[in-house]
Parts: structure tokens; sequence; C-alpha cells
């Protein structure tokens, strides 16, 4: 899944196994949760995001999107 979504060959740090991420998928089912991060390495990048204006947060959204949609095509 990796390899296909983010164009990424190996599992990293914070590019978890399918079945790492399902393992923590799972275990975090039934949890009441605003925003869910099951993965422990996301939820830290996700805290850090959170530090950021949304202007800049944004923007660096869009230019992975472009990236990836240029990786694509």
């Amino acid at each position: 899944m990796a390899s296909q979504v983010a164009h990424v060959e190996k599992s990293s740090i914070f590019i978890p196994t399918a079945e790492k991420y399902v393992e923590a998928a799972v275990g975090s089912m039934g949890h009441d949760q605003p925003r869910c991060t099951p993965y422990w390495a996301h939820s830290i990048q996700c805290f850090f995001a959170s530090l950021l204006p949304d202007a800049l947060l944004d923007e660096w959204r869009l230019s992975i999107g472009i990236r990836r949609m240029k990786l694509t095509t």
C-alpha cells in the first residue's frame, strides 16, 4: 500500500508496513477521538503540524498533492 499511494518502496519510521498500520488502526477502534492518527509516528507528525498556521499547512498539503499527481501522470 505505501508504495502505491506514497510512491515509497520500503517502510521507515514514518511509513509503517501495512500490517503495522492495520494493527494500530484496529487498536484505536472504539476510542472517541476528534481526529484519528492510530500510528504513533503519525501522531507526532500531526502534533507538530497543528502548531503551524493553517495557511502554511494548507500550502504544504497542496504541494504534496501536486507532486503526487505529477508522479502518477
